[in-house]
């Protein structure tokens, strides 16, 4: 699927020349993908015009290949000898970089970050190795326990209301609430934490300054679990070998907290969506036709939480799909058009059932380092909620309206209401 380079403008092209990122007049812009209610609508439009490669707008002046196909994107995930995932490859930073507004600076920024999703090759390894250990020492059952109690207690707090945003009050506070705790903050750190990293996901203006609070935040947790180590990731991690600095250990622990709040918050709340909104999947659901693990696969087949990938980078000129990605050029995977690529997706739902060969979780040196823990708390979460409450969504689905974020997928808001319970003697 890789070809090598066979032609730059100091090597003329034999025949067509391929298509370059700087020469094309008018990208589309990747954030309509996340708003729509079907994203693969965008996707097809991208691939009858250019193919499985196509060229994109990250935001106005910032352009990135967008790569569809299934195959492709798991050839590039598996290869990072070629495609470097450290940000200052970046060759935007030669033509002068970002403005101070940008919402990118933290994702293309020109300074080192040591956290394994940012490295490649051995320091990739080193920094690696620290996080799969972590987790594998993490307790499941008490990971599990924890986001049970955590459930009951939110619903606590709204089911005589009869109504809810389960969006706002319980999708998106449930991961913040366990991850904060699994990382070694309280509950007010981790609501912080979670508003912060929000910041970072949707861009703007503050998004740099919410990434300098964030490691202000975690510096002082890795200095305090120096002094006493705890129960939890943050002190796993500073008690590792192969962390060499507090720095180290702070930026792999922003990974954790990025990761954990976003996408455990879209996964729970795609799910919810589907089952109260989609008859064929809720009846498949609670008829007992699927059990809830396939059931949340079957959301990361059809609606992926994590969209697109941060950028990888081309380590050199490299000819992809009739395209020559120049050396620095940013490669954004859409995880959503590759689990739905029509040319591997039959387009019956029960070719997936008990299959997870989806893309969601990566594959490769940079894949998921916790799928298992992240599906224990996102079935926890939509189990606990199905079981408590009769929930109606209050609104059409087609009235559902999606976040503008280039990399998770998710509504806006999850408006439902449920009958109260009834005292009883």
């Amino acid at each position: 699927m890789l070809d090598d380079k066979r032609g730059t403008q100091d090597s003329p092209w034999p025949g067509t020349r391929p298509v370059r990122l700087s020469g094309v007049a008018k990208p589309k812009p990747l954030v309509r993908a996340s708003g729509m209610p079907d994203p693969r609508v965008f996707y097809d439009e991208l691939e009858s015009e250019w193919g499985e490669v196509a060229p994109v707008e990250l935001e106005p002046g910032v352009r990135a290949w967008l790569v569809m196909g299934q195959r492709l994107v798991y050839d590039i995930m598996r290869n990072e000898h070629v495609f470097a995932t450290d940000p200052r490859t970046w060759n935007g930073h030669a033509r002068g970089g970002l403005p101070p507004t940008s919402g990118l600076r933290p994702i293309l920024t020109s300074q080192q970050r040591f956290a394994a999703n940012h490295t490649d090759g051995a320091l990739r390894q080193r920094l690696r190795e620290p996080l799969d250990d972590a987790f594998q020492q993490l307790s499941e059952g008490i990971t599990a326990s924890k986001t049970r109690s955590l459930c009951n207690l939110l619903i606590d707090r709204f089911e005589d209301r009869g109504r809810a945003d389960l969006m706002f009050e319980y999708a998106s506070v449930i991961p913040f609430l366990v991850v904060a705790d699994m990382i070694g903050f309280d509950p007010e750190d981790g609501q912080r934490l979670f508003d912060l990293t929000r910041q970072v996901a949707g861009g703007g203006a503050d998004a740099a300054q919410a990434v300098a609070e964030v490691d202000g935040m975690l510096g002082g947790l890795v200095a305090a679990r120096r002094r006493s180590p705890q129960r939890d990731l943050a002190s796993s991690l500073v008690a590792h070998p192969n962390m060499r600095a507090d720095v180290e250990v702070v930026h792999t622990l922003l990974l954790v907290a990025y990761s954990g709040n976003l996408t455990l918050t879209a996964w729970v709340a795609q799910t919810l969506l589907l089952t109260l909104t989609d008859t064929r999947f809720s009846g498949r659901l609670h008829g007992g036709r699927i059990d809830l693990d396939n059931a949340m696969d079957e959301v990361l087949w059809r609606s992926t939480p994590t969209i697109h990938t941060l950028p990888r980078f081309a380590r050199q000129d490299i000819v992809l799909d009739g395209k020559l990605i120049a050396a620095g050029d940013p490669l954004v995977l859409a995880i959503h058009a590759a689990n739905t690529d029509p040319r591997m997706d039959t387009g019956d739902p029960w070719d997936h059932v008990g299959s997870r060969a989806h893309v969601s979780f990566g594959t490769g040196p940079h894949a998921c380092p916790a799928p298992r823990t992240a599906r224990v708390i996102a079935r926890i979460a939509v189990e606990t909620i199905l079981r408590r409450l009769d929930v109606v969504l209050r609104i059409p689905a087609t009235d559902v309206t999606w976040d503008q974020s280039l990399w998770i997928r998710q509504p806006v808001s999850l408006p439902v209401t449920f009958p109260t319970p009834v005292d009883s003697a």
